[in-house]
């Protein structure tokens, strides 16, 4: 019998990881499950919607976890089984009893393996057993096929009021987006199965970039959703509606209200897929894409969220373009520390900035508290080469303003030069900076200049903020400004009156009013505009507040070969690599998408690495095990070239790469941030060759022996001569385990469980003579006579043909006391004490 269905696949025992005490109690679902017990019962949903807790609850409250066969559908032995058609055999020969057979987690199958698996399920059906499948919307493909099915959905799974409400939740009124299990009972980190099913290499990839576009901009129309991608079909956007529910899509309304989850995470779920996502589904590029997603926000208000998400997945590149477009629009609205950090996520001193970019940043972080800084980017927009006789004016403004005590000759003579064009709407430009031309020796000429803009200058934001900064000097200074006083504040009242024509006020605006409030001459009376002006105003001293509190590190990026500061604090995230049954990266639990890998070799490259076991692998040496036949130079080029590709495909969003290290004459893997299965099996190995037998915990081994370890090493790389070495070496050492496990638990008179050790080692290798030998043992040793002479035979049968040998004289002993009727297995016999290995 094929190993995947014994106690890996949990016969009789709960699977491990999921006790009932954290499961909550579905009763309404469990009789939607026992309505008809003789077909097939299917509960498909995405990932966080309880399917594995509620199938739990029904294998407990029916079967009490007796005679449970749970059967991992995301082993590769699972497919493996399948294929050579022995599932339904495997099952037969581990029970006569009526049973429950759960398939977990279906992979994608193709229509002839999806055949395969529906008789297999009517052949279970058959016997008298009962069968749950759980699977995904996107790997279900049974609908046809099992026709007289009972399906649960991910509807179907969504929390009630009155589960909520028995367990102290309140979702009365809640949308379908909040009525998902993760969501309600996952606590702080319960939306993380669902962000990870969303980046399921199952999903299409139409379905895929609409999950992700509804989660950006959490509600909208489905208008706004087929902007982005195309060809999305009425049977699509239904499969939508019905199979994820968080996305909040209602086709009668024509719009979406979505679980709000952070950038951050949908960025984090997202890296990795989301370029082929785009690719195969929508007409643009991927940065292109995130853009026009960020501008959306921002039109909707969602200013904050639109920044983020341009830091988290639009390429550095590519943020500049997207600052210069809608950095007037962030000001304006007083979303300034959001646009700030989005700036500073260009590096400390990035290079190639507009004078606008610089200006914009001079505006920011002079409204933010930090004039040091602001007057750095005005002085740097003011050298510009490229920079207007506009931009100079406003770069010459901005440096009055945050340093008005050291103002140098060049910008003296950009506010001369200024003052006698007509530069901006209106002459807006000019004519602030002729005011601050004389405001330190002449104030009343400065208000006769401003007294006299046009009204098509009055509102532009340069002569606001300027006309601002006028009131709040006068206001400062020392007697005799009363009357000088009075009169700023009239301009700026016939100013915030021609405001008015706009439908809310913006940032410069409630600068001038917060300006005129201060000096005590705001008009009286209810005003909801003074209203408006007030919230942006205290939203900027928020703002303020938490800019000045913010450490410097958390707001920068770390120089070149420096830390950043979270990963000096608390290390890296691990790095676990799975090379048995195919190679899978994970970083702190995230998956790494193959695709991030861009060349096949990198992954060949980090399995090396990784075979090596954290010690360092000289450079000559890893250049024959990769490039054996390639000339000394251009091997060598092609390894810088792959280990720059394996970085950046490592690399976390500080753009460091912890993970493997290269010295002067050689590269490894970091151990202190890496964890491969290679290492837990050789851990396994030692256990099972040294430790005392102990029947329950090493059955615990076994299981784990099966589901991860009896699939070859890295199947898929095949013409590399040392992984075909290694992966050999590893078939040969899993036998030897596995044989020697055998021969120690029947030295122990645990026959019971040595045969699911001996059982395996004959699949895995049935050339081998000690594991006939071991099999035979622990048959005699359990009183299946018949089964170990069948064993002998076909050792016999093998021995001859294969070999042209006779059976070792160790078999030939047991076969003589099969024939006596003797129990074979007393360690006596064998002339070693009880429990003592058998190396």
């Amino acid at each position: 019998m094929r190993n995947f269905i014994a106690h890996s696949a949990c016969c009789g025992r709960r699977p491990k990881g999921l006790g009932l005490s954290g499961i909550h109690s579905r009763p309404r679902l469990i009789k939607k499950m026992m309505l008809d017990r003789t077909v097939a019962r299917f509960v498909v949903a995405p990932q966080g919607f309880g399917k594995t807790a509620l199938v739990c609850e029904y294998a407990e409250s029916i079967f009490g976890f007796d005679n449970v066969f749970w059967i991992n559908g995301q082993s590769p032995c699972f497919l493996r089984d399948l294929d050579d058609r022995i599932v339904v055999p495997s099952l037969s020969d581990a029970s006569q009893r009526r049973s429950l057979v759960v398939f977990e987690d279906i992979p994608y199958l193709d229509d002839e393996r999806s055949d395969a698996f529906s008789r297999d399920i009517d052949a279970i059906l058959n016997k008298g057993w009962e069968v749950v499948v759980v699977a995904t919307p996107a790997t279900d493909s049974f609908a046809e096929r099992q026709n007289d099915r009972t399906c649960i959905s991910a509807r179907d799974l969504l929390v009630d009021d009155m589960e909520a409400s028995a367990l102290g939740s309140a979702l009365r009124g809640a949308g379908a987006g909040e009525r998902v299990p993760a969501l309600v009972w996952g606590g702080q980190d319960g939306g993380a199965p669902l962000l990870d099913g969303m980046r399921s290499a199952d999903m299409p990839a139409e379905i895929q970039l609409a999950i992700f576009v509804m989660e950006v901009l959490v509600e909208g129309s489905v208008e706004d959703v087929d902007s982005f991608v195309h060809s999305l079909r009425k049977d699509t956007r239904r499969f939508i509606e019905q199979h994820y529910p968080y996305v909040g899509l209602d086709l009668v309304e024509e719009r979406f209200c979505a679980h709000e989850f952070p950038i951050g995470a949908i960025g984090a779920a997202f890296r990795g897929v989301i370029d082929a996502t785009v690719a195969s589904a929508s007409s643009t590029s991927r940065e292109a894409l995130v853009c026009r997603l960020a501008s959306t926000l921002a039109r909707r208000g969602r200013r904050e969220r639109a920044c983020e998400l341009v830091a988290t997945l639009c390429p550095r590149r590519r943020r500049p373009s997207w600052i210069e477009a809608e950095q007037d629009g962030l000001l304006a609205s007083g979303s300034v520390a959001p646009a700030q950090r989005l700036f500073e996520s260009l590096g400390e001193r990035p290079s190639g900035l507009t004078p606008a970019l610089l200006l914009g940043a001079c505006a920011r972080l002079h409204l933010l508290g930090d004039d040091k800084r602001a007057v750095r980017f005005a002085m740097r927009a003011l050298a510009h080469p490229d920079r207007s006789e506009e931009q100079a004016c406003h770069a010459a403004l901005a440096a009055c303003v945050c340093a008005p005590d050291d103002v140098v000759a060049r910008v003296r003579a950009a506010l001369s030069d200024a003052s006698v064009r007509t530069l901006g709407e209106g002459g807006a430009a000019s004519l602030t900076a002729a005011a601050w031309s004389c405001m330190d020796d002449d104030p009343a000429r400065a208000l006769d200049i401003v007294e006299g803009a046009e009204a098509s200058a009055i509102v532009q934001p340069v002569f606001l903020t300027g006309l601002a900064r006028i009131v709040r000097t006068l206001n400062d200074s020392d007697g005799g400004s009363g009357r000088l006083l009075e009169r700023a504040c009239a301009c700026a009242s016939r100013c915030l009156d021609a405001c008015r024509d706009a439908a809310d006020a913006d940032a410069y605006e409630a600068v001038l009013r917060d300006a005129v409030r201060e000096a005590g001459l705001a008009a009286e009376g209810d005003d909801p505009r003074e209203a408006e002006a007030r919230v942006l105003i205290a939203a900027l001293a928020d703002q303020r507040r938490d800019w000045r509190v913010e450490a410097t590190a958390a707001r920068r990026l770390p120089a070149r070969g420096e830390q950043p500061a979270l990963v000096q604090a608390a290390g890296a995230a691990k790095m676990r690599v799975r090379l048995f049954g195919g190679m899978q990266v994970s970083v702190g639990g995230q998956v790494i998408e193959p695709a991030a890998f861009r060349k096949q070799k990198a992954k060949a490259l980090l399995a090396v690495l990784v075979l090596h076991r954290g010690k360092e692998i000289a450079r000559q040496e890893l250049l024959d095990i990769m490039w054996p036949d390639s000339s000394g130079e251009r091997a060598s080029n092609d390894l810088y070239s792959l280990w720059s590709a394996l970085r950046r495909a490592l690399e976390d969003k500080w753009g460091e790469c912890p993970y493997v290290v290269r010295h002067q004459a050689g590269y490894m893997v970091d151990a202190r941030y890496v964890e491969s299965d290679v290492d837990e099996f050789e851990e396994i190995c030692r256990t099972l060759f040294f430790d005392r037998p102990d029947p329950q915990a090493w059955m615990e081994v076994f299981a784990r022996l099966q589901n991860d370890f009896s699939c070859d090493l890295l199947p898929s790389e095949t013409g590399n001569a040392y992984i075909d070495r290694l992966r050999e070496r590893y078939r040969v050492r899993l036998v030897d385990v596995l044989v020697t496990a055998a021969d120690r638990l029947c030295d122990a008179d645990e026959p019971q469980a040595a045969l699911w050790f001996a059982r395996a080692a004959l699949d895995q290798c049935d050339e081998r003579e000690d594991a006939y030998c071991a099999l035979m043992r622990a048959q005699m040793l359990s009183d299946q006579r018949s089964q170990a002479m069948e064993t002998f035979l076909a050792c016999r049968r093998f021995m001859s043909e294969e070999l042209g040998m006779d059976p070792s004289e160790r078999v030939m002993r047991l076969h003589r006391e099969l024939i006596a009727g003797k129990r074979e297995g007393s360690p006596a016999s064998w002339g070693m004490e009880p429990a003592q290995g058998a190396m």
